[in-house]
């Protein structure tokens, strides 16, 4: 029991006081040395980020029940590059987008999300994946850069079941 007060004041003294994130729901568990560069973070219910991740965009909004695997980058605002006569160091950064990942999704190991990508519900990206589009809802994706390998459920059914039950609208 004081162990799991304990987890509980460490998570709301981080969330709140080190990485300042915008909202954040229950049950939220964050792992070792969290990087969040400053920025704006919503991250939903049952909500799980392992360690060393590094969050770099303007804008992060997690839905409930997504799990980041350790290492996990959001990443955006790179340099510009097209600037004639300016070094890269000295460009500037592009516009940053925000970063949306929906309902169930699971971000594998080592895996990068570029800026403005949105990942869809109950997607699965594989580990050490680079996305740099969105993803479908349902889908598993893998590879550098990331491409569509199956569904996560074979029949539609399945989706609809699935999708329904998640977002509380009727249980089995």
């Amino acid at each position: 029991m004081i162990k799991e007060i304990i987890k509980k004041i460490r998570i709301v003294f981080l969330t709140t006081f080190k990485y300042n994130f915008k909202t954040v729901g229950l049950n939220f568990y964050c792992g070792r040395s969290l990087s969040i560069r400053p920025n704006t973070v919503t991250v939903g219910n049952n909500v799980f980020i392992g360690s060393y991740a590094n969050l770099a965009v303007k804008e992060l909004i997690i839905e409930d029940h997504v799990m980041l695997a350790p290492r996990v980058g959001i990443v955006g605002g790179d340099h510009r590059f097209d600037v004639v006569g300016t070094p890269i160091r000295a460009s500037g950064r592009d516009k940053e987008k925000p970063v949306l990942i929906k309902k169930d999704a699971w971000i594998g190991y080592n895996s990068t999300i570029m800026q403005g990508v949105t990942i869809g519900e109950g997607s699965i990206v594989a580990a050490c994946s680079l996305v740099t589009k969105d993803v479908e809802p349902y889908s598993i994706v893998g590879g550098s850069p990331a491409i569509f390998i199956r569904k996560r459920f074979s029949k539609e059914e399945d989706i609809f079941i699935h999708s329904k039950m998640i977002n509380g609208e009727f249980s089995v």
